[in-house]
């Protein structure tokens, strides 16, 4: 969590935690970065990489879905390759499997994570 804080700060961007409800984060067009402080570490880390990756994008408010759909895709994939490393990959999957679950529980993300990450790289796509 302190490298991701400190990409963020590198880039200007505050990262407040408050209560959001049933959210767990979001960006702000301002650049703020709010996490809900009740969530678990590992949820409020993937939040923070996947809010980094609207922040890199430059990602606005829409209210087309198919708008939002991209732009959450695009955050997911910036996370994946923020919190996943090709060499820590291989090392989960030596220990795991090829399980999506599984490789989420060693890697400290969630398995769409996983997906996401596997999908830019054909070569480490497995059949579950």
């Amino acid at each position: 969590m302190e490298d991701l804080l400190t990409l963020a700060a590198a880039r200007g961007l505050p990262v407040v935690w408050r209560d959001l409800g049933g959210r767990n984060g979001e960006y702000r067009s301002s650049g703020l970065i709010v996490l809900d402080p009740r969530r678990p570490a590992q949820t409020q880390r993937v939040t923070l990489a996947h809010e980094l990756g609207h922040a890199h994008y430059g990602h606005r408010w829409s209210d087309d879905p198919r708008v939002r759909e991209r732009q959450e895709a695009a955050a997911d994939r910036y996370a994946a390759n923020l919190l996943i490393t090709p060499a820590a990959y291989a090392a989960a999957e030596r220990l795991t499997g090829c399980h999506a679950g599984a490789l989420a529980r060693e890697l400290a993300v969630t398995a769409r994570l996983v997906e996401m990450w596997r999908e830019q790289r054909p070569a480490q796509r497995r059949a579950a």
